[in-house]
């Protein structure tokens, strides 16, 4: 339990420090050190005044619940659910969100966490698979640039297609072709939707095909335009500013999002689609199965990518990570399970009304997004009402995935700069516009502006071809073999020196003991503890018999865009695309040991020195760092500097600074980052 804060009229307590071998430990009535279990731990105060913490704690929850939830759950998972089993498929999406999902999120978290670094400084505590982090940043930066793409086709529809209904449902247009087919409020006419010939021939003006990029299209770079300038503002003042915009992005399309459901569920047809989709139905074979299963909890939850890692850097280093991880694991089932049935409603009434079968009306992704809900927003009254909630929802789930996708690509870049050059920067020592929040601000900018140079062509004619064949293959096994890795140095190199049974998994418990050692309930953080711990030993076999049945069942996906079928050279493309990230797994760790040869250091390649929390008040083992401590009454003469106690007041080894004492006078170190 937390102490209890001192109030503002009397004296101030004082830390209590314990002599013990190895192990430090701090008790004290601060609330720098002992954090409530409330919503601002440390009361909000800035703990990290040189990297900067969040302002409350619930910013935090609330950007780590908008990363994971994307648009994907409204134009995926019920298309995912449908066709996968129904009720069965949410069951099982269920408890394995819970035994994988849920434990890879803790210990994305933690580790960020208790470094208070993104990704790549983060696994810089298991140097042989420090790659890891090089590789969800390579990643992530890769998806990043092409996610604007879409989010700048959401703009688009958002600011143009919801106060144009009539144009994006008719066949009356230059754009249509004979094929076109129109929908009323009885009947659909055989054809193509004219919705679909809208987006492919009028918004993207398709080319024929990856061969002929064609020209850039001047509404769609504007728009991705404003899409990097929104990132940039997001992102200018780092933890700050994300924290102020996770309001927007979290809370409103939460709330639209059961708008939409109210609104679904009372359309005729739509009770048949639900009981439909809550049904269980057709279970795939276990060879298909599984990989769809594993694929949802990965990509759902975005496992793998360092988000969250990035997230929780900026925490308290007492912060309960452990209440934040179930908070976002069971919010976003819950998000996932109305999405879905908002959409089968939808996919019901569209049905009904137009007296089609369910199969030809539902689609995924972007189809279902610019084409089954433009088809029927015109049937719903008022509907250019609702097509405009439903397009600022989607654009404010996939901006909420997005900043938080640049910013481990921006925080991992900063963690890199050496503290003798970043103390050379413009500045300030503490505030809003300290010299690391300064850097955050720059280093946004610029990487802001070349990622819209590189995500032009993505919004040229030929530019959805593109973008097929890199989001088909920029994280098909990698945050699968990132995932695996991560457990594997979390449960067996993890610092290895410990004599133990486990030694690794040993370290690393202890370690995040020693973090959560203010948390609210001790029984039931180590009961989920327990459990984790069990997770991080079987998830890599999890993954490996992923790995396995997409290698021997030729899982690899078949690029197609509609009819038309990618060239060979596209496939040699996508393949470069998942070595990109890869690569960095073996080349990082090569690197480590010529560096750790070099300085005749080879220990460091399992048990690095300098890594541990970001504050030296916050090591707890000498061996590992420069930890300053009190040295007894006999090894320290009076008059000495360094003399710990005050004339009259001896000190035993081992024995505590009594409170309402005032603190020793000696020679103190500010927390540094090593």
């Amino acid at each position: 339990m937390a102490s209890q804060v001192p109030s503002e009229t009397s004296t101030p307590a004082v830390p209590v420090q314990t002599f013990q071998p190895q192990v430090v430990v701090m008790t004290t009535g601060n609330t720098e050190t002992a954090p409530s279990c409330c919503c601002c731990d440390d009361g909000c105060k800035e703990e990290n005044e040189e990297r900067g913490n969040w302002s409350c704690n619930f910013e935090s929850i609330l950007a780590s619940i908008s990363y994971a939830v994307g648009p994907g759950y409204l134009w995926a998972m019920p298309y995912f659910i449908s066709r996968n089993g129904g009720g069965v498929f949410l069951w099982v999406y269920m408890v394995m969100q819970i035994f994988i999902g849920f434990p890879i999120v803790y210990l994305e978290m933690a580790l960020g966490q208790y470094t208070s670094q993104a990704p790549i400084r983060a696994w810089g505590g298991v140097p042989l698979l420090q790659g890891v982090g090089f590789g969800m940043v390579v990643m992530s930066a890769i998806l990043s640039i092409y996610y604007n793409g879409l989010v700048a086709q959401m703009l688009y529809y958002l600011f143009y297609v919801s106060g144009d209904l009539s144009r994006a449902t008719s066949c009356a247009n230059p754009w249509n072709t004979q094929s076109c087919g129109e929908c009323n409020r009885t009947v659909c006419t055989v054809g193509v939707f004219s919705a679909e010939e809208y987006l492919n021939n009028h918004v993207l003006q398709l080319s024929s095909g990856i061969d002929e990029m064609g020209a850039v299209r001047g509404p769609l770079a504007g728009f991705l335009f404003l899409a990097w300038l929104l990132v940039v503002v997001a992102l200018s003042f780092g933890a700050k500013s994300l924290g102020k915009v996770a309001y927007v992005t979290t809370l409103v399309p939460l709330f639209l999002i059961l708008v939409l459901f109210i609104r679904a569920v009372t359309l005729p047809g739509a009770d048949v689609e639900i009981e439909f989709l809550l049904a269980p139905g057709f279970v795939p074979e276990a060879n298909r199965y599984y990989p769809i299963l594993i694929n949802a909890i990965v990509f759902r939850l975005s496992l793998g990518f360092g988000g969250y890692t990035t997230l929780a850097s900026y925490n308290r280093f007492h912060n309960n990570v452990l209440r934040d991880a179930i908070l976002v694991v069971f919010i976003d089932f819950l998000v996932m399970l109305f999405c879905a049935l908002t959409a089968s409603a939808f996919w019901g009434y569209l049905a009904h009304t137009t007296n089609l079968p369910v199969h030809t009306v539902i689609g995924s992704g972007t189809y279902f997004a610019f084409v089954t809900m433009v088809t029927l927003f015109p049937l719903l009254p008022a509907g250019s009402v609702w097509a405009g909630l439903f397009f600022f929802t989607v654009f404010l789930l996939a901006f909420g995935s997005q900043i938080v996708l640049v910013d481990t690509v921006v925080t991992s870049l900063s963690d890199l700069i050496p503290k003798s050059l970043l103390k050379k920067l413009p500045g300030k020592e503490t505030g809003l516009l300290r010299k690391r929040t300064v850097l955050h601000g720059v280093m946004t900018l610029v990487i802001c502006f070349l990622f819209f140079l590189l995500g032009l062509p993505y919004v040229t004619q030929g530019g959805n071809y593109l973008l097929t064949v890199v989001d088909s293959y920029n994280s098909i096994i990698q945050p699968h073999i990132f995932i695996l890795l991560e457990c594997v140095g979390i449960t067996y190199l993890y610092c290895l020196k410990c004599d133990r049974c486990c030694p690794a998994l040993n370290r690393w418990m202890s370690d995040l003991g020693h973090m959560l050692q203010h948390v609210c309930c001790f029984c039931c953080a180590t009961i989920v503890n327990a459990m984790a711990a069990a997770a991080w030993l079987y998830i890599p076999l999890v993954m490996l018999v992923y790995l396995i049945f997409v290698g021997v069942e030729g899982l690899w996906p078949y690029l197609a865009y509609g009819s038309y079928a990618f060239p060979s050279w596209a496939y040699t493309l996508a393949n470069l695309i998942v070595s990109v990230s890869l690569i960095m797994i073996p080349l990082v760790t090569i690197i480590n040991i010529i560096i750790a040869l070099i300085r005749d250091k080879p220990g460091s390649i399992f048990n690095p020195l300098e890594w541990g929390p970001y504050l030296n008040k916050h090591r707890r083992e000498e061996g590992r760092q420069p930890y300053q401590t009190w040295q007894p009454y006999q090894q320290v003469q009076q008059g000495q500097p360094g003399y710990p106690m005050q004339p009259g007041h001896p000190m035993q080894p081992g024995q505590p600074v009594q409170p309402r004492q005032p603190w020793p006078q000696g020679q103190s170190e500010e927390d540094t980052k090593l």
